[in-house]
């Protein structure tokens, strides 16, 4: 796996809780507080979080276009079906 892609779905990527627990207990702390490693973490669970968010974004646009074509194909069918019954 490339360093620099994405994790896979489902794949959790981070830190425990207890690393960000002493930053968390004082208060609002400011990036400039955060060690370079915390500030690293941090970038790289803002990526993920980003990237599943485009990536479910993604997923309900094509689940609508795949709705939408649907009900086209079942509009016709129907049509289809008025049709037949106006033959007999």
């Amino acid at each position: 796996m490339n360093p620099t892609s994405p994790p896979l779905r489902g794949e959790r990527i981070g830190t425990p809780r207890s690393v960000f627990s002493a930053t968390s207990r004082g208060g609002a702390s400011s990036a400039s507080d955060l060690d370079a490693e915390q500030q690293a973490q941090i970038a790289a669970q803002r990526q993920a979080f980003d990237f599943e968010a485009a990536e479910r974004a993604e997923i309900l646009r094509e689940h609508e276009a795949i709705q939408a074509l649907l009900m086209e194909h079942l509009k016709n069918e129907d049509e289809i079906m008025k049709k037949w019954i106006a033959l007999a």
